[in-house]
């Protein structure tokens, strides 16, 4: 009897746990790595949330999920998808597990990562203690971060591009309730940032320039799912271009028959490496499941 090929696109926390649990399955398993092979983690620092990891940085906890993924027999092809549709002709399943990007505003902010600046509040808000922050953004993501760093921070300023708020009531009630540790600045726009680390921002506040210091910079703008290859497929997204899990028995599968799902290209709401793993798990032991029921 032959052996079961899959196939899984990314190589994040989703994608290495997949590969993880299928390679061990005695499944045939290809990793589609991409050129950049890693995810958002490979930008992070010091890990100090992902359960039984302490004193790694992101990189290093990446490669050890490759090292374990590869060492029970899964290959790694450092190619990015484009056609959906081909290789799943090529393959008995699928697994879509290419991560969302942060969106950014393009003033340097690249070169500070681990140096400052991040788009993870709740993964990187204990590295602020005592410090004053800033974060960019109107929406609920940027006032849940705004509190989630009081706790740590000494002062949190909030630069919203508009007059008001995007957020829902009750996350501006949250600001209110935090009016003694939360500034916000109306009309405010970043235009650079400067130092060795984030140091000093300039900002474009209703049309005058000004210069303020900071011991750290967040952005909670959004994030972008990497499924524009999915666009002309049958695979069902929701209007922000996040693949829609659930088909009848199997809770990861896509809208096309033998294509699931796992990691943070469908999920808008926590986007954390322990839950991406999580759900690479579970779309693991769903295909498994599958292909032994066909």
């Amino acid at each position: 009897m032959n052996k079961h090929k899959i196939a899984i696109i990314g190589s994040g926390p989703a994608g290495y746990a997949a590969a993880i649990y299928t390679s061990r399955a005695d499944i045939d398993t290809t990793i589609y790595a991409g050129e950049e092979p890693g995810g958002q983690l490979t930008k992070t620092t010091e890990i100090e949330n992902y359960p039984g990891v302490m004193g790694k940085t992101g990189p290093e906890l990446m490669l050890i999920m490759q090292e374990q993924a590869t060492k029970f027999g899964a290959k790694m092809v450092y190619e990015t998808v484009s056609d959906l549709d081909k290789l799943r002709s090529e393959y008995d399943g699928v697994i879509l597990a290419m991560g969302a990007s942060p969106r950014l505003l393009g003033v340097g902010e690249e070169k500070y990562w681990g140096k400052g600046f991040s788009t993870c509040a709740v993964c990187d808000s204990a590295f602020y203690r005592g410090k004053n922050v800033c974060v960019v953004g109107g929406g609920d993501a940027a006032i849940e971060d705004a509190v989630a760093l009081t706790k740590f921070a000494t002062h949190v300023t909030i630069f919203v591009r508009g007059s008001e708020f995007r957020a829902s009531k009750i996350m501006q009630k949250r600001v209110e309730a935090n009016s003694d540790k939360i500034t916000v600045m109306w009309k405010t726009n970043l235009k650079k940032i400067e130092g060795d680390r984030v140091e000093t921002l300039t900002l474009d506040i209703d049309g005058k320039e000004e210069v303020v210091k900071t011991d750290g910079l967040f952005f909670a703008i959004g994030h972008k799912p990497a499924t524009d290859f999915l666009k002309n497929t049958k695979v069902e997204m929701d209007t922000e271009g996040y693949v829609k899990p659930g088909n009848g028995v199997w809770p990861t599968m896509t809208t096309v028959e033998g294509v699931f799902v796992a990691g943070d290209c469908s999920d808008h709401r926590y986007r954390q490496a322990a839950t991406a793993a999580g759900t690479g798990v579970q779309a693991a032991l769903d295909i498994e499941r599958w292909l032994e029921s066909k």
